[in-house]
């Protein structure tokens, strides 16, 4: 699994599984989309992926065929998506249900995931104002340092400033941000815990008004936050940014 998620953490690799699984193709071929490469670079990357099994390769003649193996990408969402997906999709139905039903007095939710690294290690990458650029904002204006913090937050356009309430290095983190789409700030609780060796992250958010506008709110955040922590995760484990 190393050399799979080696050969994936490379932009180029990735735009190469990208035209083959739209259909088979000779290296020649392979070479034309990448005119800033040799024909011996773009060799190189196809040799990468052989060796980690993602592409199967076959000889006619003198052209050299090239064929995505789906089988180790279908073995990571196995491992690392979808049994996280099933369990957020079930939360977020039974969550917008009991929101409808008016059965909770307050909007509130949490999603976690368990990341085999350090604490330490797992603190620094959401704090830090360039490693949270690698898997989640697009810049982020200054480091998470203490209480009162104030850290504008970018994705292209879009800014959101975080308002640092609570901060104890290497165990947590809170903030008051914009909800999305709604006129009024809601809370972040990040909380950093070591379980069974490895490094367990939680988001605790709340503070949505019990309207739709405030439940769609919520249910956007909690799918962003999903995201967030599975790129995370990839950030820190393997250097992979999940959003190229």
């Amino acid at each position: 699994m190393e050399l799979v998620w080696k050969a994936l953490s490379d932009k180029t690799r990735r735009k190469i599984l990208d035209l083959l699984r739209e259909k088979e193709r000779t290296t020649g071929e392979l070479c034309k989309h990448f005119r800033k490469l040799t024909r011996y670079g773009v060799m190189k990357h196809l040799n990468i992926l052989h060796n980690a099994n993602l592409i199967i390769i076959k000889r006619e003649g003198k052209n050299r065929w090239n064929y995505i193996n789906p089988l180790p990408i279908q073995e990571i969402y196995e491992r690392w998506v979808k049994k996280y997906e099933a369990g957020w999709s079930s939360y977020l139905i039974n969550f917008k249900n009991n929101m409808e039903k008016n059965q909770m007095e307050k909007i509130k939710f949490q999603v976690a995931v368990r990341i085999d690294k350090p604490i330490a290690e797992v603190f620094r990458a959401f704090t830090d104002k360039d490693t949270i650029s690698k898997y989640f904002v697009s810049a982020a204006s200054a480091p998470i340092k203490a209480v009162g913090d104030k850290v504008t937050w970018s994705w292209g356009e879009h800014k959101a400033e975080i308002v640092i309430t609570e901060f104890e290095e290497n165990k947590r983190v809170a903030f008051t941000w914009p909800g999305y789409k709604v006129d009024y700030d809601v809370h972040a609780l990040f909380i950093f815990e070591e379980v069974d060796g490895k490094t367990r992250v939680s988001v605790t958010e709340e503070g949505w008004k019990d309207d739709e506008a405030g439940i769609n709110s919520s249910l956007m955040n909690n799918a962003g936050w999903k995201e967030m922590l599975l790129g995370l995760k990839a950030w820190v484990m393997y250097n992979v940014d999940l959003r190229k």
